[in-house]
């Protein structure tokens, strides 16, 4: 079965990686939430998707510029006057559920890895017991090769931007390199996914996923392909359509 993961708490229903979004997630079939994480300049790891605070609350400036004593005082944009959470508060809100983690470890402004934060996450899941219960994601491969070296071994996913993907040479570059440094699972856009290249990614044994998937027309063909898992902003409406073709798979 193709797992569904909200993302971001459900971009799309509500303010995301915002309190609202992660107490509305559990209310919810799915199988997996997916939050992303930057680190404050105190050491905190604080759930936020920008490395820049403006977009989405009602300060300024890097994360990383910020101690968490002053983060923990800005309202996050749309969310009932909510603050942005820290991952072990989003541990304990998934943690007495069903719902998995999906947990992305972004990169400063410029593009930059944060240095140490694969440690620290790994480290945190380790002591609240999640490590087992978690996928954490990059973009970046330095980065999941970290997370690998920080002992999360096949928990780790390597997001493929499709500019990184052509240039690597194709699926068939992506599944050398990846199959090379010990990676098997793979985030890759919806668009770029073929009938093909996931038959090639399951038959040398790699766990293929997309994302990106938000039209009812491209949840559709993720299910009749198969994948493993997708991300979605709507995760009600991926539900009620995965709920539908399964009724139809029966009737038929």
């Amino acid at each position: 079965m193709t797992e569904i993961v909200s993302h971001r708490g459900g971009a799309w229903l509500w303010p995301e990686n915002s309190l609202i979004a992660f107490e509305n997630t559990t209310k919810l079939a799915v199988e997996q939430v997916e939050f992303d994480v930057h680190p404050s300049r105190d050491g905190r790891l604080v759930v936020i998707h920008d490395a820049t605070l403006e977009r989405t609350t009602s300060g300024a400036g890097r994360v990383f510029d910020h101690d968490w004593a002053d983060l923990s005082q800005l309202v996050l944009k749309g969310a009932n006057g909510g603050r942005m959470l820290l991952l072990d508060e989003v541990i304990e809100i998934f943690a007495p559920t069903a719902i998995n983690l999906r947990l992305e470890l972004k990169a400063d402004a410029d593009g930059t890895p944060y240095p140490g934060l694969p440690q620290k996450v790994a480290e945190t899941l380790q002591r609240t017991g999640m490590t087992e219960r978690t996928v954490a994601t990059s973009f970046q491969l330095g980065t999941v090769l970290e997370l690998g070296r920080a002992g999360l071994g096949d928990n780790r996913l390597w997001i493929l931007a499709p500019k990184v993907m052509t240039d690597i040479g194709g699926i068939a570059g992506v599944l050398d390199l990846a199959q090379a440094r010990g990676i098997t699972r793979l985030g890759i856009r919806q668009d770029m996914l073929t009938e093909a290249n996931l038959a090639e990614g399951r038959a040398r044994g790699f766990h293929i996923g997309c994302w990106a998937c938000n039209d009812p027309a491209i949840m559709r063909r993720m299910f009749d392909l198969d994948v493993a898992v997708f991300t979605t902003d709507r995760p009600d409406l991926a539900l009620a359509i995965r709920a539908e073709m399964n009724d139809e798979g029966a009737a038929a």
